[in-house]
């Protein structure tokens, strides 16, 4: 009887509740246990995931080369030579960049001086105005002739907390000097293994990801052999569809910011803004985030704007005006098209939840597992008939009575 039946333990496991809570407790247990550890695999993740990345958006060059009849280990050679000139005009356009914050140092004091004075003309300017516009408005003539004295007091505030800031900042700047004096060596010491570690981060990245772009074509069918038969099918369209959208966002994201940095970069050099390289080199990279990079550059461009004129500094805010629309309704939808369509919104939210939680490999990890939620959500939750209106009720025809009868009648007969 026993042997028939199976044992207690037997009987209890053969309940699906019984199971489902068992399973849900191994996985909750797994995954603290993986939180507690995050700190021991936290740097071998983020080399992987970021050298995953990398071959994820380089893969359609080298099979592009490979409908060229480039043979794989070539065309692998060769995209990583143009990602090695591309790393090289990024360090060069870098130094630029670091060589052009010294000077916007410099410029900026000078750029908040020169406030004053516009605040003081325009005041002058609606002082000009004719009274009987004044009167047409409903404004008093007496405080507006009186502008410039109502209004000099907020400016002397102003000037004195910015004078205020700067008196900080220089007493920073001193201290942190002298500290660099006193602690020199250690400090030395520090960001030269900072500096090491990063290029051995650097490095270990390159390599992983070399090696995953090789062996790309490979993952697919070595992943699906670790699932089960019947949910294969499934398992491909989850990973097809996410894997749509993730890639579609991250390679349309880089080209957004490649035209969003030509962008800010032509049009601050012709409203003749000081540093415009330098500026639209970080509203361009601010930009990976949706809609941040016109936030990040407008205002130190109106202010650097500020010191050649005012019109420069009404060009350099019409730059950023004019590039975030066209980044609304020309470059993102000709990019990203169907392809992936995650609100900017959801973006950030993922982001910063992502930075919250795990700092660098949450925004690694952001996107993708928004994208696989939204995939899970959209073709195989709200696609159940639970979710889905029901269907119109059909009307009967109408039948006029005399047809009926008619009809009635012959079938009694």
């Amino acid at each position: 009887m026993m042997a028939e039946h199976g044992t207690a333990l037997e009987v209890v496991w053969r309940n699906a509740w019984v199971r489902a809570v068992a399973y849900t407790a191994l996985i909750m247990a797994g995954l603290v246990l993986l939180w507690q550890l995050r700190h021991a695999y936290g740097f071998a993740l983020t080399v992987a995931l970021i050298g995953y990345i990398i071959a994820y958006i380089l893969n359609p060059l080298v099979e592009l080369l490979q409908r060229l009849r480039v043979g794989r280990p070539l065309a692998v050679v060769l995209v990583y030579l143009l990602l090695l000139q591309l790393f090289v005009v990024g360090s060069f356009l870098t130094g630029q960049v670091i060589a052009q914050m010294g000077e916007f140092a410099r410029l900026l004091p000078a750029a908040i001086n020169t406030l004053t004075p516009q605040l003081i003309g325009a005041i002058d300017w609606l002082q000009a105005l004719p009274t009987s516009l004044f009167e047409l408005l409903g404004v008093d003539v007496e405080p507006a002739e009186n502008g410039v004295e109502a209004v000099l007091p907020i400016i002397t505030v102003g000037q004195q907390m910015l004078a205020d800031f700067f008196a900080q900042a220089a007493t920073m700047l001193r201290e942190l000097l002298q500290r660099l004096l006193a602690e020199g060596g250690d400090l030395l010491f520090a960001g030269v293994a900072g500096v090491v570690a990063g290029g051995v981060a650097v490095v270990f990245i390159l390599l992983v990801s070399a090696y995953f772009l090789y062996d790309f074509p490979k993952f697919g069918p070595a992943f699906m052999r670790y699932v089960p038969v019947r949910w294969r099918p499934v398992t491909r369209d989850v990973l097809s569809k996410t894997g749509r959208v993730v890639g579609g966002f991250l390679r349309g994201q880089l080209l957004i910011v490649l035209l969003m940095g030509i962008t800010f970069y032509i049009g601050l050099s012709l409203a003749q803004v000081p540093l415009a390289l330098s500026i639209s080199f970080f509203a361009a990279l601010f930009n990976i985030v949706p809609y941040l990079g016109p936030i990040v550059g407008t205002v130190p461009a109106v202010l650097l704007g500020l010191t050649v004129s005012p019109w420069s500094a009404l060009g350099a805010l019409a730059v950023f005006v004019i590039a975030n629309q066209l980044d609304t309704h020309l470059y993102s939808p000709l990019v990203f098209g169907k392809t992936t369509n995650i609100h900017p919104v959801t973006v950030i939210i993922a982001i910063l939840v992502g930075v919250g939680l795990l700092g660098i490999l949450g925004v690694l990890l952001a996107i993708p597992l928004v994208a696989l939620a939204k995939v899970l959500l959209e073709e195989y939750l709200l696609k159940r008939p639970a979710y889905l209106e029901p269907a119109p009720p059909i009307e009967a025809p109408e039948v006029t009575p005399g047809r009926s009868d008619s009809g009635s009648e012959r079938r009694q007969l």
